[in-house]
């Protein structure tokens, strides 16, 4: 444990010994690659048959997955970072933050729409083919980046003036 203080204030940093760290990582690294395999497996099944990548339902489904792979990778390089880069520049550790708040608020959205998608299918079960079309659904991933990362302009403009 060491103890330092700035400007008054203390900071306490606690550090694993390295046989616990290597555990965690070695366990996070497994566990984010297990992961991440299973969604590639999705993946390639996603593109290998046509009724998957013609259903509007498949194609968010895949976006989640999509998504989530990238969020799994971007929080497990931040795990690793943590333990082996004990001080990174602040620019780089904003855009990591910010990539993975994307992500995260990309998740919520996607579920909504895939829930509103499933709606449509019940109440609507006649205009569903109509209404749910795979250009529509590529609009809708459109709008969920554009309305994930305009959410995150504030948290961009607050960290560029600090």
């Amino acid at each position: 444990m060491s103890v330092s203080s700035a400007n008054g204030s203390m900071v306490i940093q606690y550090r694993d010994s390295f046989s616990k760290a290597v555990a965690k990582n070695v366990i996070v690294v497994v566990i984010g690659i297990s992961i991440n395999y299973i969604n590639v497996g999705l993946i390639l099944t996603f593109c290998k048959h046509q009724i998957f990548y013609t259903n509007p339902r498949y194609v968010l489904f895949i976006h989640l997955v999509v998504n989530d792979m990238i969020q799994v990778t971007l929080s497990l390089c931040m795990f690793i970072i943590s333990y082996t880069i004990y001080k990174i520049n602040a620019s780089v550790c904003c855009t990591f933050i910010l990539m993975a708040l994307i992500m995260t608020e990309n998740t919520p959205l996607n579920l909504a729409c895939m829930a509103i998608e499933c709606y449509i299918a019940i109440c609507f079960p006649l205009r569903h083919a109509q209404i749910c079309t795979i250009k529509r659904t590529l609009i809708l991933i459109g709008l969920i980046w554009t309305t994930t990362m305009l959410s995150c302009l504030p948290d961009l403009f607050i960290t560029l003036a600090t």
